[in-house]
This record gives structure tokens, sequence and C-alpha cells, in this order.
């Protein structure tokens, strides 16, 4: 599968807007950054409109951490 350079920045353009309407997630993924390595746990989660939450976490592998920082330049 080949990567389509019109998805990547149409990909940087919509973040860019997202981190625009959203400045607080980005404050802390920039603070979260530095200790997102190997064996930290993310945890994610979701409350829908009706007040359910879902949530699950993951515990990072080192081959996650490449994928992680390149995420986090977008």
């Amino acid at each position: 599968m080949g990567i389509n350079p019109t998805a990547l920045f149409k990909i940087k353009e919509m973040a860019e807007g997202f981190n625009a309407r959203h400045p607080k997630l980005s404050m802390f993924f920039n603070d979260a950054g530095g200790r997102i390595e190997p064996g930290a746990v993310l945890e994610l989660s979701v409350t829908d409109i009706n007040g359910e939450k879902i949530r699950t976490n993951f515990r990072v592998a080192p081959e996650d951490k490449e994928l992680l920082e390149l995420l986090s330049t977008l």
C-alpha cells in the first residue's frame, strides 16, 4: 500500500484545525510526549452524549514509539 501525499497534506491541515479548536489537548500531548516510553500505559476513554463511558488502555511496546512520535508531529 502506497502513501498518498494528498491525503497526508489533508490530514496535516485537519490536524492543525483540530489543534486550534482543542488547545488543551495539544498542550497535554506536548507534556505527555516526553513520558511516553516503552512500558508506559496509555488510557483512552469516551463518554457519549448519554453519559455512558467506554475505556481501554494499552502498554506501549518498543515498536510503538516511532509511530507515536510521528503522530505527535501532525
